[in-house]
């Protein structure tokens, strides 16, 4: 019989079970995951479960076991919705009895195949499956698909058991933060959706592995010219993560007008990228979360603040370049002390 599926365009519709991932396309994916946003993974074992390998999470090391399926139909005509995996008989549990702590944790992972284009992960409790005997894990279509939208949901399962389903790129953020009981762990007072207490937690793990790829990189092309410099790096690390940090210190909205479109948005430099050096390029005080217009008076030194806020305009700006950028109704800023040093660089080169 048909069952429920994400269909390409993200809805849900009867259609045939996905014939993927197999095994080794579902190694592949972990593995390329896992080698992103900074992450450093090697396998250690991958002909059978428990797969084993090593994260570098750019402050620590984690050993995984990792046990993982595809997710295929349920198999009961009465529940069209339901998707699980299966956990074969023969499968070593040595995984399943190991203690979750902060440098050994044991996944059991699912994928979905889903059509849309990128693949579902689903997170079972390992500990919860540690006796099994052609044991399935259960997870409903629907809370596939809301990982979609949500990036990283929770949900549980007939047993009131934790699962959460993600997109690719929450899989290193899921093995930071997941505990025992497959419990994430945030720092108290985090707050927001599931997704954004993630990133807020993953924040400055993450912000460390920008650092340390920052410098390997402008360390490979030293010999290059700084505009080709600039050119790679930016392109290559650091600019999602320092729009990041901008976005959470000015509450996701232009400082100057506040504008909330995040793709009008942008992390401006203080002090130019070129001339900062690898940790001042992620450094929050040297930033101004800015919208397009904004940010480009701004970097091209058209505009600076003074130490208490208040504004200062070039004097290349005719009174009546002025009026057209309404320059007047730009008003001070908040200034921290860690913005003054980079506050002064910029108010150096002002036009």
């Amino acid at each position: 019989m048909p069952y429920n599926q994400i269909a390409k365009d993200g809805t849900i519709a009867l259609g045939p079970d996905p014939l993927g991932p197999t095994g080794k396309e579902i190694r592949d994916i972990i593995e390329a995951t896992l080698n992103s946003d900074g992450f450093t993974f090697s396998w250690s074992s991958r002909k059978r479960q428990p797969y084993e390998g090593t994260l570098d999470t750019g402050v620590s090391t984690i050993n995984l076991y990792i046990y993982a399926w595809r997710i295929g139909n349920g198999g009961r005509a009465n529940l069209p919705s339901e998707k699980r995996i299966q956990i074969q008989q023969g499968v070593d549990n040595v995984g399943f009895h190991r203690p979750i702590t902060a440098h050994e944790k044991t996944l059991l992972l699912g994928v979905y195949d889903s059509p849309s284009g990128t693949p579902i992960f689903a997170a079972w409790d390992a500990a919860a499956n540690a006796s099994h005997t052609q044991k399935s894990c259960q997870v409903q279509v629907e809370d596939l698909q809301a990982a979609i939208s949500e990036n990283i949901h929770q949900c549980t399962d007939s047993r009131g058991n934790i699962i959460y389903t993600f997109l690719p790129n929450s899989l290193g953020d899921y093995i930071e933060l997941v505990s025992k009981g497959n419990i994430l762990t945030f720092p108290t007072g985090t707050t927001g959706t599931l997704a954004t207490k993630v990133k807020a937690a993953t924040l400055p793990t993450r912000k460390k592995r920008t650092i340390k790829s920052t410098e390997k990189i402008l360390q490979q092309i030293q010999d290059l010219s700084s505009t080709e410099k600039k050119g790679i790096t930016k392109q290559r690390v650091g600019q999602g993560l320092f729009k990041d940090l901008l976005m959470n210190k000015y509450n996701g909205k232009c400082a100057l007008c506040g504008i909330k479109t995040e793709q009008m948005l942008i992390g401006s430099h203080i002090k130019s990228w070129k001339d900062s050096s690898a940790k001042e390029k992620l450094d929050e005080n040297n930033g101004i979360l800015l919208c397009a217009h904004h940010d480009a008076l701004f970097d091209k030194h058209l505009i600076s603040f003074e130490d208490n806020g208040n504004l200062i305009v070039s004097t290349t700006l005719s009174i009546s370049e002025q009026a057209e950028l309404q320059i007047d109704r730009i008003p001070p800023i908040k200034v921290t002390p860690g913005m003054k040093p980079y506050l002064a660089d910029h108010r150096s080169k002002l036009k």
